[in-house]
C-alpha cells in the first residue's frame, strides 16, 4: 500500500530545499574577478583574473609611476584553481612558465559570499577576489 503525502510532507520537502546550502562547482567560478593583494612593501596592488573551467589568466595592473620595465606586469600569466569551491580552493599562479624570472605563487582561498573569495598567498600576504 502506498503512503499518502500530506501537505505537511510537501512543506517539509520545500523547506529542506530552501535551507540547503548552495552547491558550488568549478563552473560557477568561471568569469572575471578583480584581485586585490599586498606586495612586500605592503603596497596595495590589483590584478584581473579570468577563469574558465578551473584554469585561466592573471594580469597584474601596472602602477602609473612604476612597472614600466617589469615583464611580469600587464601581461596574462597562466593560473589554475583546484579544490572544492564550497570549502577550500588552491590557486596556483604559474608565472615562470610564461615569462622567465617571474615568480610563481600559490594561495589558499575560501568563499566568503557568492561574489567573494579571500585567503592568503604562500608568503602569508592576503588576497581577495571579487567577481566582476
Amino acid at each position: 500500500m502506498r503512503a499518502m503525502r500530506t501537505p505537511h510532507h510537501l512543506c517539509l520537502i520545500v523547506l529542506a530545499c530552501l535551507l540547503a546550502p548552495p552547491v558550488w562547482s568549478q563552473a560557477t567560478l568561471d568569469g572575471n574577478w578583480r584581485a586585490t593583494f599586498a606586495t612586500e612593501g605592503a603596497e596595495g596592488r590589483e590584478a584581473m583574473v579570468e577563469l574558465k573551467g578551473g584554469t585561466g589568466t592573471w594580469t597584474t595592473y601596472a602602477r602609473s609611476d612604476k612597472d614600466k620595465r617589469d615583464a611580469c606586469v600587464g601581461r596574462p600569466l597562466p593560473l589554475s584553481i583546484t579544490g572544492d569551491p564550497a570549502a577550500r580552493l588552491d590557486l596556483k599562479l604559474d608565472a615562470s612558465s610564461a615569462v622567465a624570472g617571474c615568480r610563481d605563487r600559490k594561495a589558499t582561498l575560501q568563499r566568503t559570499d557568492d561574489k567573494t573569495l579571500e585567503g592568503t598567498f604562500d608568503n602569508g600576504r592576503t588576497i581577495k577576489l571579487v567577481r566582476q
